[in-house]
């Protein structure tokens, strides 16, 4: 739940989105207007409003009235309002390739940036997600913290070295194939989440000079190709806002 905003394409749909949904959008040309929730300076309340009682969340005013409280939902929908934005996979292998890439680094968010973030805002009380257990130790007080963040760091260090030698073996120039795809979008804002925000600056220097990802660089480059696409460039300082 980093950086969720609300957005209002067009003036059909209201989101409360992370950065991948906000970067999809903007590369795929659905234009919005930010619309933050409470907490983040709206009045948008998420854990009443919001459908499953969490974020993301989209409301549209299409005549079904669709209503989505899952960023994959949400990545869905815009793929399919927009078929022919540049992230959308053109066949079928690049397309599995594309959810199994989405897929992992969802993993990653849930069990990685969502727990370090807990620590970083020092939310450790039950359930404030709404949607999962809160774990104890992530308040920065508890007498187990280091030893919890440790584990994070483990975890962390594990799947990302997971992640490059993936890529490594699968050898194309992005995770789905020759072409950019919205799997990519999702592993730059993981990478970036780690090397960018400012809540994760301890983290970073518990790593020395080698850095968080070390080892990784195949998925460092994917990370920096996606950096220097325009519209995801333009909104860079996204990360530079963010707590966490």
């Amino acid at each position: 739940m980093f950086f969720n905003h609300g957005l209002k394409p067009c003036g059909a749909t209201v989101i409360n989105v992370t950065r991948k949904n906000i970067l999809l959008a903007a590369e795929h040309g659905y234009e919005f207007e930010f619309v933050p929730p409470a907490g983040f300076g709206g009045e948008y309340v998420w854990a009443e409003k919001a459908v499953h009682g969490t974020l993301p969340s989209l409301e549209t005013t299409e005549e079904d009235g669709l209503v989505l409280s899952d960023s994959g939902s949400i990545i869905a929908y815009i793929l399919e309002k927009t078929p022919d934005g540049p992230a959308n996979p053109k066949d079928m292998r690049s397309r599995v390739l594309a959810r199994d890439t989405w897929q992992f680094c969802h993993d990653y968010y849930n069990h990685f940036l969502s727990p370090m973030h807990d620590t970083i805002m020092n939310h450790a009380e039950a359930h404030w997600r709404q949607g999962r257990n809160t774990d104890p130790r992530a308040a920065p007080t508890h007498e187990l913290n280091a030893a919890y963040v440790g584990e994070l760091k483990t975890y962390h260090t594990q799947r990302m070295n997971r992640l490059e030698k993936k890529l490594v073996a699968q050898g194309t120039p992005f995770s789905a194939g020759q072409d950019f795809t919205y799997g990519d979008i999702f592993v730059y804002t993981c990478v970036y989440t780690v090397l960018k925000t400012k809540g994760f600056t301890v983290f970073r220097e518990s790593f020395g000079e080698a850095g968080p990802f070390e080892g990784c660089p195949t998925l460092l480059a994917l990370a920096a190709k996606v950096a220097e696409r325009e519209k995801i460039k333009a909104l860079a300082g996204k990360f530079d806002q963010a707590p966490g």
